[in-house]
């Protein structure tokens, strides 16, 4: 059994205002603006605990750092943008995927990743892309 220590707190905080999957260094990053002290290697701790309790969903895409959301988002998949490497989140979820199994073959689960430029880097002049937002809504 584990205990809710002030720095989880300020770390699901930063889950319940996300709009996309965030990496430990975007949590890490948006985490210290409430709690300055807090350390990488503690949001790594929290993050490790999470996953194994069931509250946080690691997001592995291939070519990117591993991403971190709320497990009790729904079942979605990803757009990685290739100039910047956020993660956003696609709404909804692609029909006849089993469709698409070989003849005689059972799908079980499925991710979907989309590639290309986000809104902000397409924006942006050729090679300036930044990191200009988290992800983060304001509260």
């Amino acid at each position: 059994m584990s205990y809710v220590t002030r720095q989880k707190r300020v770390v699901e905080g930063v889950f319940e205002r996300a709009s996309r999957p965030l990496t430990a260094q975007d949590i890490h990053l948006e985490a210290r603006k409430e709690l300055p002290s807090l350390g990488l290697s503690t949001v790594y701790r929290i993050l490790k605990q999470s996953v194994m309790e069931g509250q946080v969903r690691l997001v592995e895409v291939a070519g990117v750092a591993p991403h971190y959301e709320s497990a009790a988002r729904r079942h979605h998949h990803f757009f990685l943008c290739q100039q910047c490497r956020r993660l956003f989140d696609l709404a909804g979820c692609v029909r006849g995927v089993q469709a698409l199994a070989p003849n005689g073959f059972r799908v079980e689960q499925h991710e979907i990743v989309l590639f290309g430029a986000c809104a902000a880097c397409v924006r942006q002049p050729e090679g300036n892309a930044t990191l200009a937002t988290l992800g983060v809504r304001e509260t």
